[in-house]
């Protein structure tokens, strides 16, 4: 029976980093800071999204029949997946570069640092 990877520490509930691979057929092992992929660290709940999202080929509204919701249900839910492995909303990233817009405006940041940030630098 295969393990799963385990990728919160079960004593604090912290992500847990992978310092080493071992292949037990050549034995060769590499060590270093490793870390998982966003979807390796989806909770139960985000996973079962996830296949369904995937099921319904992205078809938000197929998504909502079948998960018996609404779609602006489904809508926030996808919103709050996007979010949990580490995606921007569009309406945030909007936000985000109407802040950095108002600062160049009001003389707080040079044209420099602001494309630095929109860049996301």
């Amino acid at each position: 029976m295969k393990k799963n990877i385990l990728t919160r520490c079960p004593v604090c509930n912290s992500e847990l980093k992978i310092k080493r691979y071992y292949c037990p057929e050549c034995k060769t092992e590499i060590e270093g800071d490793f870390y998982f992929s966003p979807i390796l660290n989806l909770s139960s709940s985000d996973l079962e999204f996830l296949i369904l999202f995937l099921k319904t080929r992205g078809n938000l509204s197929e998504l909502a029949k079948v998960m018996g919701v609404s779609y602006p249900t489904v809508r926030t839910r996808f919103e709050e997946f996007l979010k949990n492995i580490g995606i921007e909303s569009e309406k945030e990233e909007k936000n985000k570069i109407s802040e950095i817009l108002d600062s160049l405006y009001k003389g707080e940041i040079s044209v420099e640092q602001a494309i630095d940030k929109i860049k996301g630098k």
